[in-house]
């Protein structure tokens, strides 16, 4: 592992040729609160993709839609706090 301060060299993979930069610390993140996003189950969001499925009638071809618009209506309701999220 480097010192930092040291300059290291990058070897790139597409065959140019290698440059060097300084060795330089990843900035630290103590003490900033970052937001905690609700989580939403593998399940629970299976089986809302699965009922807006079946209210299309059962007709495939839409199934990434259906996940998506699932997700999409299961985070707003995480967010105005009607679904507690099942851990």
């Amino acid at each position: 592992m480097s010192k930092q301060g040291t300059v290291r060299t990058i070897k790139p993979f597409n065959g140019s040729p290698a440059r060097s930069r300084p060795n330089r610390p990843i900035p630290s993140t103590k003490g900033a609160e970052a937001p905690v996003a609700p989580t939403i189950s593998h399940e629970e969001l299976a089986a809302r993709a699965y009922t807006r499925f079946l209210a299309r009638g059962g007709q495939h071809g839409d199934d990434l839609a259906d996940w998506l618009q699932a997700e999409a209506e299961l985070r707003q309701e995480l967010e105005r706090g009607e679904n507690s999220p099942r851990e």
